[in-house]
Parts: structure tokens; C-alpha cells; sequence
């Protein structure tokens, strides 16, 4: 792509030592003009977009700030960068107000402003890169906002929850008193679209439209000349319902198909890595089982994205009963829900009880399910079974409970002694808040701590944000700030030495994400905890 630059200095030998000294064919800059006042520079922007500004910030004839303070408003996509002579504060700190790129002393090493140039195109392509996404996903705001309350309290949202429930023998009038589209005869077909990563950095409020669009997106090429729905639920889990009639066959290899350029165009258009799960056809009581095996599907893929995966080619152990939703029971364990589990514990036994076709098979099945659950959690959090049980050995020695009554006091027995082990360290949560802050000099990437604490990256944000109430990106971006914040208040350290221990090459950038964050920039909040400090 071919950028302009505009060189402005009062000393002629200056632009012409710029022009000669730069290598503008490898900054992909095609044209370089000069200007030896404001007034010439002012001249040059009414006829021409400049990308690149190299402004002197002393010169008779006006300042280059007076010059960035015009640009601001006549040409805002422009970086700028400054040379000056003299490290004069009251300049520098105007200039980083004014949100220039970065500024230089002369005299000028070429090769640190060849560089300096490169990041501020660089910086360009990201801005406007950001924009044209802002642009794409623009129609769907409105959308979004006059359907956000809907969309999160529907008729789906309540049976994935269970706060409503479904019987065969009376889905007609379940069917009638919620005025669906259905029969007792319809099926549906469910697909969970798995949100693994975003390649930008999006606040809470830009990921959230961004999902809308990908809702959107999946009506229009998913959905394609079939019934159905794209909902969210509560837990921020987007998912695709197929609607089928009672001798209408779904077209799986049509769908298959369209799922493939369903994740290829998210990827293309929407920048980010999506899966899709895709179950069997259900009726509407069996719907919510078989999106709660999708579930399981998500939680237990570790390693693979921008995939189609299928629950008949998921591979699990034969069984003959319904066995709890481990996946569900292991986020009570880790959250410190003690008392929720022993009632779920209660519960699904009590099921087995009340079911007399269940007997010793239901009851191992449960016994070994439960069993490496409880390993599952050890394992993720560092722990080691047989170190932790040590002294209660009859929990480990592969002796089977004998009755219902014995497996329920294993159960609660080993639950007590795993939740009182667990949380009095840290919540996976709080591992991945020790981690950033341990790593607030480094890039931080969502993919990064889930492998850190073995999970999903989608599922770590839902839950990431359920728990803290803010978003990875912008939970990091708040401890940065809360760090350079007190660095800036309380120490001598240059705010550059600060900017870039937090992270942050581009100075300017960092002064933009501090006034994001403080509404003041890091040298006027210096200036004002000065007076605090003597």
C-alpha cells in the first residue's frame, strides 16, 4: 500500500537531511513532500492525505504543536512524529496530549527514525484495520441493542436452565401454552458455536456486538431455507436450533458444508477462531440432554478450533443410564459450592433410586464417573489424589460401594475432603489473575491462560467474566493501568521507563490507555501527586 509523508522544518538542510537519510521505498511510502512553515504544511493537507508527519516543534513562523492541533481536527487519521532540540517539558507534555506518535532529539540517528516510522505505519494499518471491523459490524448495533433484552430471556433460555421442563405425554400442550413453531413429532438439531479466540483485542461492549454478529451471520448461512433459531443463553453460549417437521430429513452433508464456510467466513470477516458442535436430532424434551452433551463436547476439546465436530463420532463409554452432568458438577466443585453439590449429589441419587431398572451397572458407572471427575479436578489444579488422600485410603483401594447409601457417603465424604484441600488455594480464576499479574511486562493472549489452566478458551472467558465481572482483555489492560498508575504517583521512574516495563514500545499508545482508563494524562497525574508526595 503507498503512504504519503510530509516533512516540516524551518532549517532547509533538515528536510533535505530526512528526505536522503530514510529509506521511503521500504516504508512503502510513495511520495514525500516538504514544508517550511505551518502555513506551507496547512497547504499541503488541503490538497493531499498525509499519513506520515515529520514536524520540527520550534520554528518562528508557528509551532509544531499549533501545526498538530490543526492536523487533529482537518486530518485525525495522521501520525505525527516530532523532532526538537531541546527536551523542553512544557512542549513534550503538550504533544503527548495531543496524542502525537512519538518525538525525537536532534540530532536524528536515520537509522532510530526509519524505525520509528515503520511502527507509526504499522500503527496506521492496525487503526484502520480496527475500523473497517467497527464498520462491518456496524449494522448489527442497532440490532443488538433493540434485541439484547430479548435475546437473553427466551423460551430456550428457560429449558437449557431447567426452570421449565418438558414430558412426552404432555408436549402438545407444552408446545401450545408456549406458542412454538413445533409439533410433538418435530425435531431439532442443535449447534453449538464455539467462540475460541479473537485475533484483535476487543473491550467487553465491542466482543458482545461482535457475537450478535456472528448470531446474525450464522441465521443467514446456517439457516439458510430451514426453520429455526441462533439464541444465546444466559452463559454466553451461542447456539444454532434446526426445526424439522415429522418426515422432513436434515441434509447432513449440506450442513456439514455450510458449517465449513461458516467458520471460514467468521475467520475472514469477523477475525476469530470458531468450532461447531453439532448434535443429533432431538425432540423437544430430549433437546436440552443433547445440548448438555454438546456442552461436554466444548469442555473437554483442549486443542483443536475452526472445526465442525459431530456428537455420534464423540467417543464415550457405553452406558446404559443417564449419568450426571459431570462437566456442570466439576465448575460447583472449583467455585467453592459445596453445598450445591451435596444436593446434586442427593438428587442423582435419589433419580437412580426411584429408576428399578437401575442396579449394579448404575451404580459402578456412577462410582467410576464421579471417581475420575475428582481426578480430573486434582490433576487441572497441580494436586496429586494419592498424596491428598492419604489418610483415607479406603476412598482409592477400587473397593465398589455395595448400595446407594455407601456410594452417597463416599461421595460426600470424598467431597469434603477435596473442596476443604482445593480452596484453601487459589479458584482457577484467581491462578489466572496470579498469572497476569506475574506477566503484566509480556503479551497476554486468552489461548495462553487456558493453557495455563487447562481449559477450553471459550469456556475460561465465560466464566472468567461470570466470576470477575469484566472481560480478560480488559481486566489486563485495568491491572496495567492500576500498576502504572501507582508507579507514576509514588516513584522518580521516567513514564517512559514505566511504559515499557508494563509492555508498551509505543509511548504514545500507553499515554492513551492511561487517559482511557484515569481520564488524565500520565504526566498531569504525576503533576498532580506531586504535591502528596513532598
Amino acid at each position: 500500500m503507498n503512504r504519503k509523508a510530509l516533512i516540516v522544518d524551518d532549517e532547509i538542510y533538515a528536510v533535505m537531511g530526512i528526505r536522503s537519510g530514510l529509506n521511503w521505498d521500504d516504508l512503502q511510502i510513495s511520495d514525500v513532500y516538504e514544508a517550511y512553515n505551518i502555513r506551507e504544511a496547512m497547504k499541503v493537507f488541503e490538497h493531499t492525505h498525509i499519513d506520515i508527519l515529520i514536524c520540527d516543534i520550534e520554528m518562528p513562523k508557528g509551532t509544531g504543536i499549533e501545526l498538530l492541533e490543526w492536523v487533529n481536527v482537518h486530518s485525525p487519521a495522521t501520525e505525527t512524529i516530532f523532532l526538537t532540540a531541546h527536551a523542553d517539558f512544557g512542549f513534550v507534555q503538550r504533544a503527548v496530549q495531543l496524542d502525537s506518535f512519538d518525538y525525537m532529539l536532534k540530532p536524528i540517528e536515520f537509522s532510530l527514525l526509519q524505525a520509528t516510522v515503520a511502527k507509526a505505519l504499522q500503527s496506521i494499518q492496525q487503526e484502520q484495520a480496527l475500523h473497517q471491523l467497527r464498520e462491518q459490524y456496524k449494522p448489527y448495533y442497532e440490532l443488538w441493542l433493540k434485541n439484547k433484552s430479548v435475546l437473553t430471556d427466551t423460551f430456550w433460555n428457560q429449558l437449557f436452565a431447567k426452570r421449565i421442563g418438558c414430558k412426552q405425554e404432555n408436549a402438545a400442550s407444552f408446545i401450545a401454552d408456549h406458542h412454538l413453531p413445533l409439533t410433538p413429532q418435530s425435531r431439532i438439531v442443535p449447534i453449538v458455536i464455539s467462540v475460541e479466540s479473537w485475533e484483535r483485542d476487543l473491550n467487553s461492549g465491542d466482543e458482545e456486538v461482535m457475537e450478535y454478529a456472528l448470531r446474525k451471520a450464522a441465521s443467514e448461512v446456517l439457516l439458510e431455507g430451514n426453520k429455526g433459531e441462533v439464541i444465546q443463553t444466559k452463559q454466553g453460549v451461542n447456539v444454532v436450533l434446526f426445526f424439522l417437521e415429522q418426515e422432513e430429513q436434515m441434509d447432513y452433508t449440506d450442513l456439514n458444508e455450510k458449517s465449513t464456510t461458516y467458520i471460514a467466513s467468521c475467520k475472514q470477516y469477523f477475525s476469530c477462531s470458531i468450532s461447531c458442535y453439532i448434535g443429533e436430532a432431538s425432540s423437544l424434551c430430549d433437546i436440552r440432554e443433547t445440548y448438555m452433551k454438546l456442552l461436554d463436547m466444548e469442555y473437554n476439546n483442549l486443542q483443536k478450533s475452526n472445526k465442525v465436530y459431530w456428537q455420534q463420532d464423540y467417543q464415550v463409554a457405553p452406558m446404559t443410564l443417564k449419568l450426571p452432568e459431570f462437566s456442570a458438577w466439576t465448575i460447583l466443585i472449583e467455585q467453592g459450592k459445596r453445598g450445591e453439590m451435596e444436593k446434586e449429589i442427593h438428587r442423582s441419587l435419589m433419580e437412580l433410586r426411584e429408576d428399578p431398572r437401575h442396579g449394579a451397572q448404575a451404580l459402578q458407572a456412577f462410582y467410576h464417573g464421579f471417581l475420575q471427575m475428582i481426578h480430573y479436578i486434582l490433576h487441572k489444579n497441580g494436586l496429586s489424589a494419592h498424596e491428598l488422600l492419604q489418610n483415607h485410603q479406603d476412598m482409592l483401594n477400587g473397593k465398589l460401594p455395595r448400595s446407594l447409601e455407601q456410594l452417597q457417603a463416599w461421595a460426600l465424604q470424598l467431597i469434603s475432603v477435596v473442596s476443604d484441600c482445593l480452596h484453601q488455594n487459589d479458584s482457577v480464576i484467581q491462578r489466572v489473575q496470579c498469572f497476569i499479574a506475574d506477566h503484566l511486562s509480556e503479551l497476554i493472549t486468552r489461548e495462553q491462560l487456558a493453557d495455563f489452566v487447562h481449559l477450553n478458551p471459550a469456556y475460561l472467558s465465560r466464566l472468567f467474566k461470570k466470576e470477575v465481572g469484566e472481560s480478560i482483555t480488559d481486566y489486563i489492560l485495568l491491572e496495567r493501568m492500576k500498576l502504572a498508575r501507582e508507579l507514576i504517583g509514588n516513584s522518580s521512574i521516567p513514564i517512559s521507563d514505566i511504559a515499557k516495563s508494563l509492555g508498551y514500545s509505543n509511548f504514545s499508545y500507553f499515554a492513551k490507555m492511561f487517559k482511557k482508563v484515569y481520564h488524565h494524562t500520565p504526566q498531569h497525574y504525576r503533576k498532580q501527586m506531586a504535591p502528596l508526595c513532598e
